[in-house]
Order: C-alpha cells, then sequence, then structure tokens
C-alpha cells in the first residue's frame, strides 16, 4: 500500500493524470459459486498501489466462502488512473458492476479500502439505488482540513453542508461526498447500508472516526493495526461474524 499523501495533488492534476493508466473496460477478477444461483454480489475495490488479484493474495475472498455465503465476488482493478481521470464510477459501473448485477442478484454490496474505500462511496453517491450496503475499510474520505472542520462543527450532523453539486469535479468532490454522507445518514436522501472499520493505529482512523459518529451503532469496527492488509482482513472477518451483509447474504437452509 502506497502512501496516499499524494492523492488530492493526482486528483486535481490534469497533466499528472495523463501519466495514469485507466483502461477501457476495467478488468476484473472473478470468483462465483459452481452451482449458480448466488443471493449477493460483492464487489471488491483496491486501494491505491494495490490490484484486484491482491483480495484473493489476502484471503478476502477465501473469508467469504468460509462463512458459507450465498455470494459471487467480483473484484475490479480499479487502480488510480480512473479516480485521476474522473472516470471511476463510469468504467467500473459499465465494464464491472453493471454487466454483473445483470444475473438478478438480490443484493450488491462494494467493498474497499483507503482509495477503494473513497471509491465504494462515490459509486454509492452516484448510483444510491444500485448498492444495497458499502463497507468502506480505513477510507480515504479527502483532505484532513475538511474533517477537522466538520468535527469542530460539532459532527457531520451539525455541520454546515454545501449546496447540492450536480456534476462533481476534482474541487467539489470531496464537500458534495461529505453533504451526502450528511443526508444518508440523516436518513435524507437514498443511498446504501453503510459499515466502516479501521485500524486504531491508521492516519485515515481521525477522518474515519468522523463519519464514524453518525452510523448506527454496530456499524463500526476497529482493530489494533496500521494501514495494512492484515488489520483489514481483521476487520473483514469482524464484519462477517454479525451484519446485515452476513443475514441477508446467508445461503439458503438446506
Amino acid at each position: 500500500m502506497r502512501s496516499l499523501l499524494w492523492l488530492p495533488v493526482l486528483l486535481t492534476s490534469a497533466s499528472c493524470s495523463l501519466f495514469l493508466s485507466a483502461p477501457s473496460p476495467m478488468v476484473a477478477v472473478r470468483d462465483e459459486l459452481p452451482s449458480g444461483g448466488a443471493k449477493c454480489l460483492v464487489v471488491f475495490l483496491p486501494g491505491a498501489g494495490d490490484a484486484a488479484i491482491d483480495f484473493q493474495r489476502h484471503g478476502f475472498v477465501e473469508a467469504l466462502r468460509h462463512r458459507g455465503l450465498s455470494v459471487d465476488v467480483v473484484a475490479a482493478n480499479a487502480t488510480l488512473g480512473y479516480y485521476a481521470k474522473g472516470v471511476l464510477v463510469e468504467r467500473l459501473g459499465t465494464d464491472v458492476v453493471e454487466p454483473a448485477q445483470a444475473k438478478g442478484y438480490q443484493q450488491t454490496w462494494l467493498i474497499g479500502m483507503s482509495m477503494g474505500g473513497m471509491g465504494t462511496l462515490l459509486y454509492s453517491h452516484e448510483r444510491p439505488k444500485a448498492v444495497t450496503g458499502v463497507l468502506a475499510l480505513a477510507p480515504y474520505l479527502g483532505d484532513r482540513s475538511l474533517t477537522d472542520e466538520i468535527r469542530g462543527a460539532g459532527g457531520l450532523a451539525a455541520w454546515k453542508a454545501p449546496q447540492k453539486v450536480a456534476d462533481i469535479s476534482s474541487s467539489t468532490y470531496q464537500r458534495e461526498l461529505w453533504r451526502w454522507l450528511q443526508a444518508l445518514t440523516a436518513g435524507k436522501e437514498p443511498g446504501p447500508t453503510l459499515y466502516l472499520g479501521w485500524g486504531t493505529e491508521d492516519g485515515l482512523g481521525g477522518p474515519a472516526a468522523v463519519l464514524a459518529a453518525a452510523l448506527p451503532p454496530g456499524h463500526t469496527f476497529t482493530v489494533p493495526g496500521k494501514h495494512q492488509w492484515a488489520p483489514w482482513k481483521q476487520l473483514l472477518d469482524a464484519f462477517l461474524v454479525d451484519s446485515e451483509f452476513t443475514r441477508g447474504c446467508a445461503a439458503p437452509a438446506q
């Protein structure tokens, strides 16, 4: 996992985005139930510097299979270039999520960490009725100055959010995303069920805690650890013990 300190620069620099790859169509790694007929679709989004195959390498797919859940898994190779070029939602939807959803799943869940955690929220913001739930692990949530502003206002519910932006851009996406999160957690706009997790030594834990304070009990998980795969896997395991995802995607009784 590479540092995200330079991510805002890349996201706001058109010149830098020219050097970042964003192949079309977006590549994905699939793991489907051999018997077919899965109830739920899970879409994994990697962090900066990681790839779709890493979800298999670090045991994420195995964790779902170990629980015996009725899920098909698609890990999207949603690398940094898609974010920098502003095409993440378009390519993820057209190339990965929508073709998979054509199979008729009952639920669609997005799971991502770091940059991928932000990706789960950006996609859900643009297509709120297409996503059942999100698990964002140590998500990148924008500039620290913005989360400090929200915290200083007394939390997300008390923060004076800007007006809704119809078409988000590199200069508006952070505040628009937080505006939507405020409306979503207050039940004023549609969107997925949110779950959030982070390591207690993770540098992105502070911003995550701002969002966590607005979530219902049982929707937040923490474990010891930094911004690394091992804590993220532990957070996934905790999520799988008891969540709306686990209950809704359980395999039918034999």
